[in-house]
């Protein structure tokens, strides 16, 4: 076991190119990466965080979880369009809930507006995102009707779009942690389903999607390309 592992490392050095596929790897480019799927939009907004805190009674709180089932996430959802409207934003997403003790007081109603920075419009609805680093991000669906359920609890990098479905790429660099994963969302009857994909490297730093119709993604540890058939490889850059 000691002589194959061995001769597979001398291998290894003594062709490092090997185990990867060497491409030219651009910089990223909004502009252009409207350009290859402008159903996509991004917005960088000025503000870090839009959240207000508001004091209730208890027949308040009892009112507010009143409206979910047992089995439910106690989050109310909804659509912020005045502030969306007012910051030229796609899609602005309201997340009201509550938290136990926060500031040492017991009794406070948390409403957070998440002002999406990166949105990809399907034929069903809006698929929208958030990274929030530590402090958490998900993403979100807005039917056409103007409904807005949470896919999934992640930190969204960026949502693409392939043949096979919407690819979204997501993870997180936070002191020893380091991971980060792309998962795939499809429609049926209209309806969106998440699933993992792909594990990655580390968390995505940057991703950007070639004219090759491939998508390149970027972490501390290397990239990485997946391929247009969902196949993903190890790849090394070589130039811009």
């Amino acid at each position: 076991m000691r002589l194959l592992s061995l001769l597979f490392l001398m291998t290894f050095y003594a062709h490092p190119n090997s185990y990867y596929e060497e491409i030219q790897c651009p910089d990223f480019d909004e502009s252009t990466a409207i350009q290859l799927e402008p159903e996509k939009s991004y917005f960088k907004d000025k503000v870090r965080a839009r959240v207000t805190i508001e004091k209730v009674s208890d027949d308040q709180l009892l009112e507010f979880h009143k409206q979910f089932k047992m089995h439910e996430r106690p989050i109310e959802l909804s659509l912020n369009k005045e502030l969306a409207s007012r910051l030229g934003a796609k899609v602005v997403y309201r997340m009201k809930y509550y938290r136990e003790k926060y500031q040492s007081a017991k009794n406070h109603i948390t409403t957070h507006d998440i002002v999406a920075p990166v949105v990809f419009e399907t034929p069903h609805g809006f698929l929208a995102g958030d990274s929030r680093g530590e402090f958490g991000g998900e993403l979100v669906f807005v039917n056409r009707s103007g409904k807005v359920n949470i896919l999934k609890d992640m930190n969204v990098e960026d949502i693409y779009k392939f043949s096979f479905g919407y690819v979204v790429t997501e993870g997180l660099s936070h002191m020893m942690s380091n991971s980060g994963t792309i998962y795939l969302v499809h429609f049926v009857q209209g309806q969106p389903e998440i699933s993992k994909l792909h594990g990655l490297i580390g968390a995505p730093k940057s991703s950007l999607k070639l004219l090759s119709g491939d998508l390149l993604i970027n972490t501390d540890h290397g990239s990485q390309l997946l391929k247009r058939d969902g196949s993903l490889i190890r790849v090394r850059c070589v130039g811009g």
